[in-house]
């Protein structure tokens, strides 16, 4: 009886792994991609939130803030407001690009996704809808996660959405030992970043390839 349960358990979660990184592609809709050489990548953060209670960003950065100053001193808080804002706009950015642009030059008509190139006839849109850094502790650690929302319109027509699709807590491979040094939340988020450029790769085979 245990084990069946068990059984069923690692099931459940299973399944719910496989639906979280699942990305739904219209191979129609999408067929435009294959005749690009380049496409245009923006990055938003519409609407961010955190955590399993949804904080919004500014909120949680406020707790943030509180929390490190408590555990060290403001001006510990204040660098991790500042390495923050660096790697939401630069570094987790350019982790996605590589890692998609690495994983879709695997296909025959695969283009260059860019980030802020508008001569590219279309742009993908990336919004980061949800974030959780995890943990990595003595007694156990937790990956990072986000979820991301994309929309495909022709560069010039921003305001008709050619197509939209998503991608539910791509989780980070949290395989780093115990270690505090330089703030690793921001390194687990990164891995995060890697895993949703990879999935969206590999989703777009079935247009590129």
């Amino acid at each position: 009886m245990i084990k069946t349960l068990l059984t069923s358990l690692l099931l459940c979660i299973s399944s719910q792994f496989l639906v979280a990184q699942h990305i739904d592609i219209d191979k129609k809709a999408l067929s435009f991609l294959a005749s690009q050489e380049k496409v245009n990548v923006v990055f938003t953060f519409d609407s961010l939130t955190f955590d399993g209670k949804n904080i919004p960003e500014a909120k949680f950065l406020q707790m943030r803030y509180v929390e490190v100053s408590e555990w060290k001193d403001k001006e510990a808080a204040k660098e991790w407001l500042e390495l923050y804002d660096e790697h939401k706009n630069q570094k987790w950015q350019e982790l996605f690009l590589a890692t998609l642009n690495e994983k879709t030059a695997e296909y025959k008509n695969a283009p260059v996704f860019n980030k802020n190139d508008s001569s590219a006839k279309y742009t993908m849109k990336v919004n980061s809808d949800w974030m959780y850094f995890g943990y990595n502790v003595i007694i156990g650690k937790e990956p990072s996660k986000v979820s991301m929302t994309f929309d495909f319109y022709e560069t010039k027509n921003p305001s008709i959405v050619l197509f939209s699709t998503e991608i539910s807590r791509a989780m980070g491979v949290n395989n780093e030992s115990y270690n505090l040094r330089d703030w690793p939340s921001f390194r687990r988020m990164g891995k995060a970043y890697i895993r949703a450029g990879y999935k969206l790769g590999q989703a777009f085979k079935r247009v590129l390839n």
